[in-house]
């Protein structure tokens, strides 16, 4: 049951609908002069009531001074059927006083709303404000991830859940500033409209049309005329636009053979001063999928843009650097075309992996008449292909090419005329079927033509003729379905990617442009209904949820999926995979049944499994065995009103980036950065001894803090891996190391025989024979690393020498001199051939103490002789002293006993005179 407000008769009304299913609908109109104008409306009973209000902070007007400024997003939650009208219309600065309240029921529920991106999966966390009722996100102002999506946690409300929302991140406006008198550039009189966007930012477009080139960076929400200055092209010269391509630092146009670029301060030709044709340039293009999230190897980088001539390939990185990457004379040594054919490219695009770009190209002389061959260049391997593909030509001409989102090579082709589908690397191919309509006799006039055709990420594609006549159809299929007529032939339309999933309209009279929705996914069901065109599968998820996954030696990536649906159709799991041979792989299939519907869980482990440590050639084995694998999970049956949930990963094999090692401190061995810069190492004691102490500068950044260990304890380090500060896991892998400063006086503790080796072990004596004049960071490495627990033939060697490789499980340790310290600067190597494509090596320092040093005899024997004379000097003293006294005593002895006799006389006359 439907109702219609505010009257029935109104051109524009608001329909409630209280029962889900699908509606038949049909507007009166006088005067009827189409065919089609009723709908069929799809309405399903939904649990997500309330939806995510966005505030952005106010635009820049330029780019901001610095990659890590940032913008500001204010998020409510509001309900529609309840909505001010200013939330409706999207102007709302702040939440009405029913959205505050609802916001804070919800904050007082627990939830939290995030912004995460689409291309990295990066997660932007919101602060909330519950007094004012909203939450407020920081997101990057610059940056090349800006398709997201806003979601919060399941939580109910009166039984309603706020629904997820598609969000696009603004991006500060490009400053093209115009001068008075500078030319519009302008497409020739008579051309279709032509509309590029940025892959990685689809808000960022431009729009080429008789009337001039248009910018926008907010979706044509607002756009800007891009002008050209007389002194470098004339009216006539500006009025010959052919077509447009959107770099990351400026815009290029091709003109008249030659290209013209224009960046934010200047407008200048793009000639032999940057390695390009003065002219004879027949098309430039641009990434259609993008790029930004690849992995590459070694500090390589992909290109941006491609440029070429009929005889003649260049791609043009950063910085307007081109380079020239082949000509049709190499291209057909390459590629084994018979020297006497003529080649000539046609058309260059970019494939949905990002490393290749490919060529149609036409050959005469290949066979009877003239055929289309395709061939690729592979950016990251520099390896020409050419692909599993040919085609009857007509006698001249070239066909347009887009590549479908998918991991296998696809391909749309078309001209004005026909539409080509070439799947899953040429398996599956042929002319499109346009049903409804007779493509080869409308296109007899010029209207009905093909204009555009646009892909997007959910394998939606869309035909438009120049009629304004639109078709869809769904990746990997055959067929082509006609759209209910929306616009009339005289209206000059070109059509948008929106990043939500359905497209936009731009209606374009002279300078000015007005952009509509259409809705893209209603028309699709609408016609679906029609002819019963409905989905074969309920449900279809997975679990590949990241862009890229890096795998090193040994590591495994498991992915699930499933797939639901009626059990008479018999659907499976399709993996499409590139590059195979660069993993292992497992699949384990499991089947639910109830009820007549059928649930097929699938589980598919990539594992890296090689034994490199017999590898004639260690770095060419590492070469043919790493690289990029792309994987995609898609059902085996879609159809025209599948919501696509396929998703491409790029499983990266190699060195993943910041991936190191450091040695595990050990829990009682604190950091303390001690006062001194030098100190000094005996000469003695060097790898090769001198006369002199080498005077040592500790660089307290690059090594460390200092451990400190008793001498008498054997020190067996312990290495952690590490993924930028993630710690992934303890290395167990055979490893080596030596003194940085060429110290050697310090031991192992084990011998090859004790360890148990079978023959004799590499020693660095013997690597240093084997390899001089060589750096000692080349010398000893996992691409000459030979184990000793092999046996072999001949003679088993010295076994009793020590053993000088250390693994986490061994009992082979370090051991210090016992007669002295000292200050240790190691560096350790992995030198396992089947651990990691990384070189992982660090350097730790150890300084050993508890030792107690003998005194030297010389200062003891000194310290002796000043002992001796000291206290012989004070018993010579202490002799004459007491030789003094005894002298003064004997002279005063005498004198007393006569005095004393004196007064014994005197004492006994005065006794007798009393008596």
């Amino acid at each position: 049951m439907l109702s219609s407000l505010p009257e029935p008769l109104s051109p524009t009304t608001t329909l409630n609908c209280p029962v889900p299913g699908s509606h038949r609908i049909k507007p009166l109109v006088l005067n009827e002069t189409r065919e089609d104008k009723e709908r069929f409306l799809f309405i399903s009973e939904h649990l997500n009531c309330f939806l995510w209000y966005v505030l952005k902070s106010p635009e820049r007007s330029s780019v901001p001074s610095s990659q890590n400024d940032s913008q500001e997003l204010t998020l409510w939650v509001y309900d529609p059927e309840n909505a001010d009208p200013s939330e409706l219309n999207h102007t709302a600065i702040s939440p009405p006083l029913y959205s505050k309240t609802l916001s804070k029921q919800f904050w007082n529920l627990g939830q939290e709303p995030v912004v995460q991106t689409y291309f990295r999966n990066t997660i932007y966390f919101a602060t909330a404000f519950p007094v004012l009722g909203v939450w407020k996100i920081n997101v990057p102002a610059v940056s090349d991830d800006i398709i997201t999506n806003i979601h919060g946690k399941q939580i109910a409300f009166q039984d309603c859940f706020v629904q997820d929302s598609p969000f696009v991140i603004s991006r500060p406006e490009e400053p093209f500033p115009n001068n008075a008198y500078d030319n519009s550039l302008c497409s020739p009189a008579g051309r279709d409209l032509h509309i590029v966007w940025s892959a990685c930012i689809p808000t960022n477009a431009l729009l080429l049309s008789e009337s001039g080139t248009f910018h926008t960076n907010d979706g044509f929400i607002t756009y800007k005329e891009i002008k050209a200055p007389p002194h470098v092209l004339d009216f006539n010269s500006s009025h010959n636009v052919t077509d447009i391509v959107l770099t990351d630092d400026g815009i290029l146009f091709l003109i008249m053979g030659t290209v013209y670029k224009r960046e934010s301060n200047r407008f200048f030709k793009l000639g032999s001063k940057y390695n390009l044709p003065e002219t004879g340039i027949i098309g430039i293009q641009s990434r259609l999928w993008c790029s930004s999230e690849y992995p590459l190897q070694d500090g390589r980088k992909l290109s941006t843009v491609a440029v070429w001539t009929s005889s003649e390939q260049y791609l043009g990185y950063g910085g307007n650097v081109f380079v020239k990457i082949t000509d049709t004379t190499n291209l057909k040594k390459a590629l084994n075309f018979p020297i006497t054919a003529s080649l000539s490219i046609g058309t260059v695009c970019y494939d949905s992996r990002p490393s290749e770009v490919a060529l149609l190209m036409a050959c005469i002389g290949c066979s009877s008449s003239r055929v289309f061959y395709l061939s690729s260049y592979n950016e990251d391997l520099d390896l020409w292909v050419l692909r599993d593909f040919s085609l009857n030509a007509p006698p001249s001409g070239f066909m347009l090419m887009e590549f479908i989102y998918s991991a296998s090579p696809s391909v749309l082709m078309w001209d004005k005329k026909t539409v080509y589908y070439s799947s899953k690397n040429n398996t599956v191919n042929g002319f499109l079927k346009m049903n409804e309509a007779n493509i080869e006799s409308s296109a007899k006039i010029q209207k009905g033509a093909i204009h555009q055709l646009v892909i997007d990420y959910f394998g939606n594609s869309v035909i438009k003729l120049r009629n304004n006549k639109m078709y869809f159809l769904k990746v990997e299929t055959k067929e082509a379905e006609a759209l209910p007529a929306w616009e009339e032939e005289s209206e000059n339309i070109v059509l948008y990617l929106n990043p939500s999933g359905n497209l936009y309209m731009l209606f374009i009279n002279g300078s000015k442009i007005h952009r509509e929705d259409y809705p893209l996914t209603l028309e699709v069901f609408n016609f679906a209904l029609d002819f019963q065109g409905f989905c074969p599968y309920i449900v279809f998820k997975h679990s590949m949820n990241l862009n890229v996954y890096y795998l090193d030696m040994g590591d495994e990536v498991t992915f699930w999926a499933q797939i639901v649906y009626m059990e008479n159709l018999g659907l499976s799991i399709d993996v499409e995979i590139y590059r195979p041979e660069l993993l292992m792989q497992t699949i384990d299939v499991n089947y639910e049944i109830a009820r007549g519907i059928c649930a097929k869980n699938q589980t598919i482990k990539f594992y890296h499994e090689m034994d490199y440590s017999h590898a004639p050639n260690y770095t060419k084995a590492l070469i043919a065995s790493s690289g990029v694998m792309t994987v995609e999970l898609q059902p085996s049956l879609s159809g025209k009103t599948c919501a696509l949930n396929n998703k491409l990963s790029h499983l990266f094999i190699g060195c993943p980036p910041s991936r190191h090692i450091l040695i595990h401190r050990p829990s009682d061995k604190t950091c303390i950065k001690h006062n001194f810069t030098t100190y000094k190492i005996p000469g003695k004691y060097l790898w090769n001894p001198t006369t002199e102490d080498l005077v040592v500068n500790y660089d307290w950044d690059k090594y460390g803090c200092l451990m400190d260990l008793h001498y008498a304890t054997p020190f067996h380090p312990n290495i952690a891996l590490y993924d930028g500060t993630t710690f992934v896991e303890t290395v167990e892998a055979n490893f080596i190391l030596w003194e940085i400063h060429g110290r050697s006086d310090y031991s192992y503790n084990s011998t090859m025989k004790q360890v148990g080796c079978l023959r004799e072990a590499q020693t660095w004596i013997s690597m240093l024979e084997e390899n001089k004049n060589r750096p000692l960071d080349e010398i000893w490495s996992p691409q000459n690393y030979r184990t000793c627990f092999e046996s072999q033939t001949g003679p088993l060697g010295d076994l009793n020498q020590l053993y000088q490789i250390l693994n986490h499980s061994s009992y082979n340790s370090l051991i210090w001199p016992i007669e002295y310290s000292g200050i240790y600067v190691f560096k350790v190597k992995i030198v396992d051939p089947n651990f990691s494509f990384c070189d992982l090596s660090t350097i730790f320092a150890v300084r050993t103490y508890g030792i107690l040093e003998s005194p030297h005899i010389g200062k003891v024997a000194g310290f002796s002789v000043l002992i001796l004379s000291i206290f012989g000097g004070i018993l010579v003293i202490s002799y004459f002293r007491y030789v003094k006294i005894f002298r003064t005593l004997s002279y005063i002895d005498p004198l007393l006993s006569h005095d004393q006799s004196d007064q014994t006389r005197k004492s006994t006359r005065k006794l007798k005179k009393d008596q």
